[in-house]
């Protein structure tokens, strides 16, 4: 489990950690970075996983084709949507394969009214291209990611002795009216179709990392008309 602790920046970082693992193509650099991570970790079973991986994938050719055809390849017959609105809006019945919904939907919207809030710009980050070309804001990536953002705001509001309301009302409600939605639904459908077992690990990490932070920021209460609030973006920002 990424540091939390109540640390802003370690929060952050435990965000951004989690939303490389889907931003990005995997690559050996980051392999290694996840190997070092996980050897300081009481669990053992992601040192174990990342073991299993590397002896029979070692160049991990396999594991990039993976992140292919789980998340970009809908004729592969594994493919898996990251976005929230295809997630929440999947029709499931046993023994059926899953109809997945829209890439467009309310939800969507919600989560791009919010980036516009905060002056969060996922198209500008460091990501996989084509994820770049999609542009859609719901991806499991951006929503860890404009996360990592409000705590780095959160770090600096501190420092300069801010009240934290706002930035804790806004992490909730992409937690709990967002992430925490949809996470374990994403896990599951992974789970069925990921051979590696990768990916459905970290969505899982993801989905228990995310309902931690609720509990974190329960002491933070909801203003009423919070997404009406007069803040300015470049306060939002680290």
């Amino acid at each position: 489990m990424p540091e939390r602790e109540g640390n802003a920046r370690e929060r952050a970082l435990g965000y951004e950690l989690l939303a490389g693992i889907f931003l990005k193509e995997p690559t050996l650099e980051q392999f290694r970075t996840l190997q070092n991570w996980a050897a300081g970790l009481e669990d053992s079973s992601l040192k174990e996983l990342l073991r299993e991986i590397e002896e029979g994938d070692p160049e991990l050719q396999e594991l990039l084709q993976t992140y292919y055809d789980l998340f970009f390849v809908p004729v592969s017959g594994r493919f898996v949507p990251p976005f929230e609105a295809a997630i929440r809006g999947a029709q499931r019945q046993k023994g059926r394969k899953i109809r997945y919904g829209g890439f467009w939907g309310d939800s969507t919207l919600q989560v791009r009214q919010i980036y516009q809030q905060i002056g969060f710009e996922p198209e500008k980050m460091n990501s996989f291209q084509p994820l770049k070309e999609m542009n859609i804001p719901d991806h499991i990536g951006f929503e860890l990611s404009a996360l990592a953002c409000l705590c780095q705001a959160e770090a600096s509001w501190e420092e300069e002795q801010k009240d934290l309301d706002s930035l804790h009302s806004i992490q909730k409600i992409l937690l709990e009216e967002h992430l925490n939605q949809w996470l374990d639904h994403l896990r599951e459908d992974l789970a069925g179709a990921d051979p590696t077992g990768f990916y459905t690990y970290f969505a899982r990490l993801a989905a228990e990392f995310c309902r931690e932070e609720v509990g974190f920021l329960t002491g933070s209460p909801l203003p009423e008309n919070v997404s009406n609030e007069n803040i300015h973006r470049e306060e939002w920002k680290a």
